[in-house]
């Protein structure tokens, strides 16, 4: 299972490279987060041991399979809500086109060179933006009081991140 790199705070855990293949599921590698949903309420021993008898966790170079046991070992620790909250963080992100990904990239990038009482309003008006229909959430990046709250710099890490939504992949239902 694929490492969400673009987010490290989530602590997620591992599933070497993303091409794991399923029995029975032939070439369709899992979306991120399915290796630890479904090994989730194994001990940690067990989930270690699954891991390195995975054969592209074997070909992985030395200081990359250390890096996804430890990864594993933090997403552990997490109480449960915030594991449930990395999982579908991981989702998320692989609901993401690669351009979509880099652009969140970026954005956090930026967003980690603000003091923390200003991240911390980011999160917030980001949160708030999300409940809002589009209409609403362009009305409230195009006000007065958005422009006065926020700087230049945080106001575009707000857009780019409010912008960003998981590709729809057409279910037959929307066909």
């Amino acid at each position: 299972m694929p490492v969400a790199a673009q987010q490290p705070k989530a602590q997620a855990a591992p599933h070497p490279q993303g091409q794991h293949t399923h029995k029975g599921q032939g070439k369709n590698p899992p979306r991120i987060g399915d290796w630890l949903r479904e090994h989730k309420d194994l001990p940690l021993d067990q989930q270690e041991k699954l891991l390195e008898s995975d054969p592209m966790y074997k070909n992985l170079p030395p200081e990359r399979q250390s890096a996804l046991k430890e990864q594993l070992r933090r997403f552990n620790t997490l109480p449960p809500e915030q594991r449930e909250r990395a999982l579908k963080r991981m989702e998320f992100m692989q609901s993401l086109s690669p351009e979509q990904r880099k652009q969140i990239k970026d954005a956090n990038q930026q967003l980690q060179t603000l003091p923390e009482d200003r991240r911390v309003m980011v999160h917030k008006a980001l949160r708030h933006l999300r409940s809002m229909s589009p209409e609403e959430r362009q009305q409230t990046l195009q006000s007065d009081q958005f422009k006065s709250t926020f700087s230049e710099q945080e106001q575009n890490i707000v857009k780019q991140l409010a912008a960003v939504e998981p590709v729809q992949i057409p279910t037959p239902e929307s066909k």
